[in-house]
């Protein structure tokens, strides 16, 4: 009985620091041939990334993606991707920008599509 408890119990310490350790990892997204990169949520929450320290949405269909210090966005490469079919985002401004005061940082611009309006709407930029 005693030998059953503390297997039991072994199994479920085991299972909970698998669980932690994958929470940690999955902070990260696989992009080996970017400098940086991100999924911005709609509420400007930063989902995943890499070399990216913050994102913020600062009014509505305008947002902040504040970039590490190891990766210059004023010369870089970017790609921006909506993550819904409605919206399309742009880069409005590279660092320095009077919509983000954030040192090395985007501001992103996101249009509804059939209002040509500011909306607010999740995408993926990447940078190389």
């Amino acid at each position: 009985m005693l030998r059953h408890s503390l297997a039991g119990g072994l199994v479920l310490a085991a299972a909970s620091c698998f669980l932690a350790a994958g929470s940690v990892a999955h902070a990260d997204i696989y992009a080996p041939y970017a400098r940086a990169g991100a999924i911005v949520d709609a509420d400007g929450g930063l989902n995943n990334y890499k070399n990216v320290i913050s994102s913020e949405r600062v009014a509505t269909g305008r947002y902040c993606v504040e970039v590490s210090h190891k990766v210059d966005v004023t010369g870089a490469l970017i790609q921006i991707t909506p993550r819904d079919a409605r919206r399309l985002p742009h880069i409005a401004y590279r660092n320095p920008s009077p919509t983000c005061e954030g040192h090395n940082t985007l501001a992103v611009h996101v249009y509804d599509t059939s209002t040509g309006r500011l909306a607010d709407g999740g995408f993926d930029v990447t940078i190389s």
